[in-house]
């Protein structure tokens, strides 16, 4: 199949898309700064990540990491675990519906590193 095929089978598939548009969808679940980097970290823990964890890997204030585990907990995107002990502990990690994100999260990250090879090429043209 040409790109042009691959390329008008999307478009079709856009359009069948009716009254509500599933990217605007998409958006408003994990189109914020820090969701997506937030998810990738979850993605790549082969175990529940503390809060502090993620704070550290990816150097978030304590607030904005907060309201956006919130949020994607409220998506149902990540799972919250919280343990009944002294000192209180919790540990996020990706849901069954997060886990379904993971193909489209690994798109974008071959797509990324297909962009940067790209511009690294022609920079070293000039």
């Amino acid at each position: 199949m040409t790109c042009e095929e691959k390329y008008q089978q999307i478009l079709e598939r856009i359009r069948e898309g009716g009254n509500i548009c599933p990217i605007m969808y998409a958006v408003s679940v994990i189109g914020q700064k820090w969701k997506i980097p937030i998810l990738w970290q979850l993605a790549k823990s082969d175990q529940p990540m503390r809060f502090s964890e993620i704070r550290k890997a990816l150097k978030l204030t304590d607030a904005m990491l907060s309201k956006t585990l919130d949020e994607l907990e409220g998506h149902g995107m990540i799972e919250r675990i919280q343990y009944n002990c002294i000192p209180p502990k919790v540990e996020y990690k990706l849901s069954c519906k997060g886990t379904t994100l993971l193909p489209v999260l690994l798109a974008l990250r071959d797509w990324g590193e297909e962009q940067i090879r790209e511009e690294s090429r022609h920079c070293e043209e000039k």
